[in-house]
């Protein structure tokens, strides 16, 4: 019985073998589009910043700490709506105005390096020079490492949803058409501090708008008791994230421009409803001069 039960089992197994795919060459990867350098329509006017006297001969040190999400908005199945911390945003729009920075959002490997510098275990691979004597690991040298003149921080405050929106609706016999347009408003408070001092040099709060356009047709039929939805057309909304970037940009560019005492002439570069609106108000920031 124990033999006639093992050769079923052993037949089983062959079988199980031979029901198996055969083996063929990978599939080539779906790449889609390249890859490009991100940017906002605020980039050329940070670059004009970079190559101005005010920013080149400037020994200014900055260091972002954290732009942190407050909004407490989020969806459950995709997490929050924005950024849990845009600094990083803003970090690369400073870098894009030509200023110097510290890294002070993830300074883990620095530390961990130090601490192992004292226990003389870091080294770099070549002996390295303290005084006359040549030594094996890597010197800890006495303010080695830059501080900074002012931090910048501050948090993603304001999501509000539909703030504005218009559209119509028409269905005549079951089939209608439309076009709805919406709108979402993020806004971030920012601030500059003197890290000597802890005086706060420029607190400002800037906000952008996403919006977004749907327009489609609609077809609704019943048959028996189902109701079918058939939507077709053309749907748009602006990245919400992209628009934060922007934001920052925004920011960036107002935060270099008071520290330096820029004299305003990279603004042309701004785009043309940024200039207007600057010229038309006065923008809603309380600066006190370092």
């Amino acid at each position: 019985m124990l033999k006639t039960l093992g050769m079923g089992i052993a037949f089983l197994a062959l079988t199980g073998c031979t029901a198996l795919t055969p083996m063929t060459r990978p599939k080539p990867e779906f790449h889609g589009p390249v890859p490009i350098a991100n940017s906002t329509p605020h980039d050329e006017a940070l670059v004009c910043l970079s190559k101005t006297p005010e920013v080149r001969n400037s020994g200014i040190m900055l260091a972002v700490h954290t732009i942190s999400d407050q909004t407490n908005k989020f969806n459950a199945e995709e997490g929050s709506f924005v950024p849990r911390d845009a600094a990083a945003m803003l970090i690369t729009a400073l870098q894009k105005a030509g200023m110097k920075q510290v890294n002070r959002t993830n300074t883990m490997v620095t530390e961990w390096e130090i601490a192992r510098a004292k226990e003389q275990l870091l080294g770099d691979g070549a002996p390295a020079t303290v005084g006359n004597q040549s030594v094996e690991f890597r010197p800890i040298t006495k303010g080695s490492i830059r501080g900074s003149d002012y931090v910048i921080d501050g948090a993603l405050t304001q999501l509000d949803f539909n703030t504005y929106s218009g559209g119509a609706e028409a269905t005549v016999g079951g089939i209608g058409g439309g076009a709805r347009a919406f709108a979402l408003t993020a806004a971030a408070d920012i601030r500059v501090t003197n890290t000597r001092t802890t005086r706060i040099v420029r607190a400002g709060s800037y906000a952008k708008q996403a919006i977004g356009t749907e327009v489609f047709a609609s077809v609704f039929r019943f048959f028996s008791n189902e109701m079918f939805d058939i939507k077709i057309g053309d749907k748009s909304q602006e990245g919400l994230h992209a628009g934060i970037r922007w934001l920052m940009a925004e920011a960036a560019y107002d935060i270099v421009g008071s520290l330096v005492n820029h004299n305003g002439a990279c603004d042309k570069y701004l785009p043309q409803a940024t200039q207007d609106i600057r010229a038309e108000t006065t923008a809603e920031v309380a600066v006190i001069k370092p």
